[in-house]
Parts: C-alpha cells; structure tokens; sequence
C-alpha cells in the first residue's frame, strides 16, 4: 500500500477533512465569528482518533513562557514583535495548537496578537486572514505531514510484505486488514489491527479441523520437530501469547483485563506477527515439499506416540 494510498484509508481521514472544513470556515468567516470558528477546529483536534494521534506524536510545550517571549521582541511599530516557532515540526505543532486553544478559550486577544504580530492595517478582515495564512495553514499542512512518519521496522515491513497465504480466506483478510491498521498513524486503528491479529490467530489454530488441540499442537509440529528445544520455545511462546490476548484489551474487554498503552501494542503486535510468520512459512516450506498437504498431513505431523488427551489447546 502506498503512502497515498494509506493516507486515503487511515481512521485519521474523517479527522482531517473535519480540519480542512473548520479551516475554510474560519477564512470566510467575518472577524467577530473567528474565535468561535476556531473553537470547532480544537474540538477536531480533541476528538477521537486524532486526540490520541495527537497525544502520541506531539511534546508537550511551556505555551506561556514561548508567548511571553514572543512578546517581549515587540517595538513601537505594528507587527513589530517576532513569532520564533520551534524548528522541530512536533514540537512546533504543539505550540501552535496550544496559541489554537489560548485564542479559542479568550486567554490570549485574537485582535491584540494578530496585531502585535504582523503587519494587516486596519482592516479586520485581514486579520483573519492573515492568522488563517501564516498559522492554520502550516499548522494544519504539518500535522498531516506528522502522520505520515509512522515508522515501522524495516524488518517488520519486509515480513508484512512477504507473509505466505494460508489458503485460508478469513484468516489472510484478517492479517491483511491487521497490518494495514498497524501501519496506520492513529493509536487506535493499531489497537484494531492487534485484535484482528489475534483473532487470527485463534483461527490458524483450527486450520487443521477436528480438535483444537490437535489442531494446534500439530501446527507448531510443523515448525519445528517434535521433541526439540525449539519446538518447545515455539509452544512456550504459543501458551504466553494465547495468555496475554484472554488478560489484555485484546480478546476481551470486562473490567478486570488490563488496557495497553500504544507503545505495547506495538510491542505484542511484533511478537504475535512474528510467530504467526514463522508458523504459515513452515506451512508454506512443506506445502512446496510435497509433504504438507493440508488438512490431512497437518494433522499427521504430531508425535505418534503422544496420546491425544496430552495434545491440549493453548
């Protein structure tokens, strides 16, 4: 998916088109109404899924120590006082949006500080146009440039690119929706993309039909051999990650599971991926070695001397 593409299909969309619309309003609208336009833009920019975006991606900034300076560089003449915005895009959309917020709430004059500021006459119209120009204009351009910084591992790209299909038509949408949602800038479309991910993989666990049990444990038999420290390791991490989906906002959402903070999303998102990766590569290695044809020979690569009742689920 393209960066184009992605933009067009973020949960931030909806968000953004909100912006640009409260923008164009604020510009026609008459000087009187400009406090009041911009008190619908910082509603957008405190309604879900930007707020949390929001949050995630900007510092936060000592608003009234940086105006307290900006207006101490004002001299006799109009538009004399200088606006020394920080060179860091995040940095210097939070100011912005704070000065948003400052004017919205009548903390800070709209006519005093487009005045102090720049050089607009008298006319007030041109006051909100100018703030409309030198203020939301950027300020609205970076925080979509913002968004488009979403860094995935480059590793992390390349898997997603290459992922074996299951043959399993629910299961590869699932995967593909979990990781277009996971590649997108706002927090809570990664929270849907580790839910799909997980649901996913309560499927891959039935893929070989009958039991569950079975069924799962003949899947991990696929990738390594049974009885090896590996095959261990995979089963160990199969059981902790089956946990961690019952225990988190993951799989279930009463209130004694536990919510997830982006940074583990992200975190369980990498480790759930990947094992799910290693397990439909196996899948795919003996599909082209004539000797994995599912589901009959899944279900044979178990140990035939383990008894069916110790081949439990996870």
């Amino acid at each position: 998916m393209t960066q184009t593409e992605l933009a067009a299909s973020s949960a931030l969309t909806v968000a953004f088109q909100d912006m640009e619309d409260a923008k164009a309003d604020f510009q026609q609208a008459e000087f009187k109404e400009a406090a009041h336009v911009l008190n619908r833009l910082v509603a957008v920019f405190d309604r879900e899924p930007l707020a949390s975006f929001l949050s995630e991606a900007l510092p936060t900034v000592d608003f009234d120590d940086w105006l307290q300076r900006a207006e101490a560089t004002a001299g006799s003449h109009v538009g004399s006082a200088h606006l020394n915005w920080p060179h860091d895009r995040a940095e210097r959309v939070s100011m912005q949006i704070a000065l948003c917020r400052y004017i919205a709430a009548k903390k800070v004059d709209f006519l005093n500080f487009v005045h102090s500021h720049f050089h607009v006459g008298s006319s007030l119209s041109a006051h909100v146009f100018v703030f409309h120009a030198k203020i939301l204009e950027p300020l609205l351009r970076d925080i979509r440039r913002l968004s488009e910084l979403r860094q995935v591992p480059s590793i992390l790209t390349q898997a997603i690119g290459r992922i074996p299909q299951s043959g399993d038509v629910t299961l590869d949408n699932l995967l593909q929706l979990a990781c277009e949602r996971f590649r997108d800038p706002a927090p809570s479309a990664r929270n849907d993309a580790i839910e799909k991910l997980w649901d996913g993989w309560e499927r891959l666990k039935t893929l070989a039909g009958g039991n569950k049990g079975e069924s799962a444990q003949a899947m991990l038999d696929a990738v390594a051999l049974p009885g090896s420290r590996f095959r261990e390791l995979v089963e160990t991490e199969a059981r902790a990650l089956t946990k961690i989906g019952n225990e988190f906002h993951i799989r279930h959402f009463e209130t004694d599971k536990t919510p997830l903070q982006p940074a583990e999303v992200d975190y369980l998102f990498h480790r759930m991926f990947a094992l799910i990766n290693l397990i439909l590569n196996a899948r795919a290695r003996a599909a082209s070695e004539e000797s994995f044809n599912m589901p009959a020979d899944f279900m044979q690569t178990g140990r035939a001397d383990t008894p069916p009742q110790e081949r439990e689920a996870f």
